[in-house]
C-alpha cells in the first residue's frame, strides 16, 4: 500500500492563484495608483523636510500584530477543541493550521492584502505627518467656534462631561475609544480572510483603504487642524480647552488612587506632541483632528456589520456613538470632525458599491 502524501497538482495551483489574484485586481490598483502618487508628491517634498517617505514604515507592526493574533487564535481554538472534548485535539489543531495554507492562493492572498494595507498605512502617515507643511494648522478656532453655534452655544465637551461626570465614566469612554483598534484589526481580518460574500468583501477593503487616504489624508490636508488638545500649544491665547484638559488629567489622577489605569489619551497626546515638535516619521505619528479617522472607521464597521448580521450591526452602530462622545470627551476632536467624518465615510462606501457594480457589469460583457 503506498502511503506517501499526495503529490501537489502545481498547475492547479497556479490556476488559483491567478484567478485570486485577478479576484482582487481593484484594490491592488487603487493602491498602486496611490502609493505612486504620494512617491511623486514625496519628490517635491522630502528636500525640505526631515521626514521621509517609506513605504514599508509599517510591516513590522503588522508582521508583529498577525502573529500575535494567530497566538491569540491557537489558543483560543485548542482551548475549544478542548472544550469541547474532541478528539486527538493536537492533530485536529494541526490540520486547522495546514488549512490555511490550503490552497496556495489563500495563503499567498492574505500576504498580498497585508503588503498592501502596509502600502497603504505608510502613505497615509507619511501624508499625515506633513500636512502642517502642505497646510499649516489653519481652523481649529473657526471649528471651535462652529461647535459652539451648531449645539446652541455650548461646546460639545461641555455636554459629554456633564452627562459622564465622574472618573469612573471617563475611564470606562477611555476604555472603548482605545478597544477600537482591536475592533479595526479583527474587522480587517475577517474581511481579508472570508471569501463567501466577495462582493461585500470588495466593498468593505476598498472603503477602509479609501477612507485613510481620502477622509484621513486628502480631506485632513484640506481641513487642516490640530485638534483640542493642542489648540493652547499652537496658539497660548486660545485657553478654550484648558479647563477640559485640566479636567482629564484629575479624572487620571483619581483612577490611579483607586487602582485603575490612568487616562490613557493624556499620555499618547503628549507623545504625539513631542514627536510633531521633533519632526519624527514612524508607526502611528502625526497629528491631525479634522476629520476623525476613529469615527470614520467605526462607521465603516458598522456598515460592513450591518451587511453580514442585523444585531452585531446594531452593536456597531453604538460603538460609532461611543467613539464619537469619546473624540470630545477625550479632549482628541471637535464634535464636528466626527459628523464630517461620518458623512464621508457613507459617500465612500456608497462609492465604492457602485464601482464594484460597474466593473461586475464590465466584467460580464467579456
Amino acid at each position: 500500500m503506498d502511503a506517501s502524501p499526495p503529490r501537489i497538482n502545481w498547475k492547479g495551483q497556479w490556476a488559483d492563484i491567478k484567478l485570486a489574484v485577478k479576484q482582487d485586481r481593484i484594490i491592488y490598483s487603487y493602491v498602486l495608483f496611490t502609493c505612486v502618487s504620494l512617491y511623486l508628491l514625496s519628490q517635491f517634498t522630502d528636500d525640505n523636510l526631515d521626514i521621509k517617505y517609506d513605504v514599508f514604515s509599517y510591516l513590522r507592526s503588522l508582521a508583529n500584530m498577525c502573529y500575535v493574533s494567530f497566538l491569540t487564535w491557537s489558543v483560543y481554538y485548542y482551548c475549544y477543541l478542548l472544550y469541547h472534548r474532541a478528539s486527538h485535539p493536537l492533530v485536529k489543531y494541526v490540520k486547522k493550521i495546514i488549512s490555511f495554507f490550503q490552497p496556495i492562493s489563500k495563503a499567498l492572498s492574505f500576504v498580498l492584502l497585508i503588503l498592501v494595507l502596509n502600502f497603504t498605512l505608510s502613505s497615509y502617515t507619511y501624508l499625515k505627518t506633513i500636512i502642517p507643511d502642505l497646510h499649516p494648522f489653519e481652523y481649529d478656532l473657526a471649528f471651535y467656534e462652529f461647535d459652539k453655534w451648531l449645539h446652541f452655544g455650548v461646546s460639545p465637551w461641555e455636554l459629554t462631561h456633564a452627562v459622564f461626570s465622574h472618573h469612573y465614566a471617563t475611564f470606562v469612554i477611555n476604555f472603548f475609544y482605545h478597544l477600537w483598534f482591536l475592533l479595526m484589526w479583527g474587522a480587517l481580518l475577517f474581511f481579508i480572510i472570508d471569501r463567501k460574500s466577495k462582493r461585500l468583501r470588495d466593498q468593505y477593503l476598498l472603503s477602509f483603504l479609501s477612507s485613510w487616504l481620502i477622509v484621513g489624508g486628502m480631506l485632513a490636508t484640506i481641513l487642516s487642524s490640530a485638534g483640542p488638545c493642542y489648540m493652547h500649544l499652537l496658539n497660548p491665547d486660545h485657553t478654550y480647552f484648558l479647563p477640559l484638559i485640566d479636567t482629564l488629567r484629575i479624572q487620571s489622577r483619581e483612577l490611579l488612587s483607586v487602582g485603575l489605569p490612568p487616562v490613557w489619551a493624556i499620555d499618547v497626546q503628549d507623545s504625539l506632541w513631542l514627536r510633531y515638535l521633533n519632526r519624527e516619521g514612524g508607526v502611528g505619528v502625526g497629528i491631525s483632528a479634522m476629520p476623525s479617522m476613529h469615527v470614520s472607521i467605526a462607521v465603516l464597521m458598522a456598515l460592513g456589520a450591518s451587511r453580514k448580521n442585523k444585531w452585531l450591526g446594531r452593536v456597531m452602530w453604538a460603538n460609532v456613538v461611543m467613539i464619537q462622545i469619546g473624540s470630545v470627551h477625550l479632549a482628541w476632536h471637535y464634535a464636528i470632525d466626527g459628523y464630517v467624518s461620518a458623512f464621508f465615510t457613507v459617500l465612500i462606501w456608497k462609492g465604492t458599491g457602485l464601482l464594484l457594480d460597474k466593473v461586475d457589469r464590465l466584467s460580464s460583457r467579456y
